[in-house]
């Protein structure tokens, strides 16, 4: 849809989204409204470009989430005393049962990512045991959960528009779906004046770090790890996601490379091999141990044991 006529626009965007008062902040801003929306299942993906100024108030969001994007530009939403500036590296998620308020700036053309409630508290109990999800109001999309966000997003898109509804496999639609809800809640922030606990999370990251370096060139499993902690896995995961974005087998992959570095600088290239090495660390496949190597560090295992 596009159309430069304000009561179109805001009909339109009233019927797709909610109740709300749509103007432009100034009485020279001339809407010229540009939208695009695709909608399969719990999910559905839009590009809306009001072309203008404007104020956004809604009348409450209450069986949807929204995630709003702006390709480029700058908007911010506001709710209660909280205020999220928003631009490519930050979008807002706006709240649940709760008043807030938005301005676009023109120039702000936003990709909204919409998700049912029901779908959130599905996953959510799927990935926390409680499908009871207290959500902040920003999302930073500059780190690695946002990165994972935005690779999910495309990848649903990118099967929508190639596959749709009546012909896309049910399971897929769901596998495609849940992965981006599940990327949704994993980069998430907390509500404002929220706080994770987080000593307990670095002592419990600490030792998992400590555990790893001891025992890094056995066979370990993440039920193996959580259990030496004495956590549930997705604690452990949850944990370690909030403070390195890695994953546990990311994290042991790491060390593992660190240790393989160390070993290689201090070896005599006549006594040792880059095979051996990477054996000892737990890297059975040379070919990918090289790739993980040059990436990590910028040069090949065998220029390491050359110096």
């Amino acid at each position: 849809m596009a159309t430069s006529n304000v009561d179109e626009a805001h009909a339109k965007i009233a019927e797709l989204f909610c109740s709300h008062e749509l103007a432009p902040r100034t009485r020279a801003s001339l809407m010229d409204m540009k939208l695009r929306s695709l909608h399969r299942g719990d999910v559905g993906i839009e590009f809306l470009d009001y072309g203008a100024d404007v104020r956004i108030e809604p009348e409450g969001l209450q069986d949807f989430h929204l995630v709003q994007i702006p390709l480029a530009g700058h908007a911010s939403m506001q709710v209660g005393a909280s205020t999220v500036e928003s631009s490519p590296r930050m979008a807002t998620v706006p709240p649940i049962n709760r008043p807030f308020s938005m301005s676009w700036d023109g120039g702000s053309p936003h990709l909204i990512v919409y998700v049912r409630r029901s779908a959130v508290e599905r996953v959510a109990g799927q990935l926390y045991g409680d499908s009871a999800v207290d959500l902040g109001y920003g999302m930073d999309l500059s780190g690695a959960a946002g990165r994972a966000f935005l690779r999910a997003v495309v990848e649903l898109h990118d099967d929508m528009i190639s596959r749709p509804q009546t012909t896309a496999p049910a399971f897929v639609q769901g596998l495609l779906a849940d992965s981006m809800v599940s990327r949704f809640l994993m980069a998430m922030e907390l509500p404002s004046g929220e706080t994770r606990d987080a000593e307990s999370e670095s002592r419990l990251v600490r030792e998992c770090r400590e555990l790893l370096e001891r025992h890094a060139f056995e066979e370990l499993t993440v039920p193996d790890i959580a259990e030496c902690l004495g956590v549930s896995v997705r604690t452990l995961q949850t944990a370690l996601r909030a403070e390195t974005g890695a994953t546990p087998s990311e994290l042991l992959r790491s060390i593992r490379l660190d240790r393989a570095r160390e070993m290689l600088l201090e070896a005599d290239p006549r006594q040792q091999s880059v095979t051996a090495v990477a054996d000892l660390c737990g890297f059975t496949h040379q070919g990918r141990f090289s790739a993980l190597y040059v990436k990590a560090f910028g040069e090949l295992p065998s220029e390491s044991l050359r110096r």
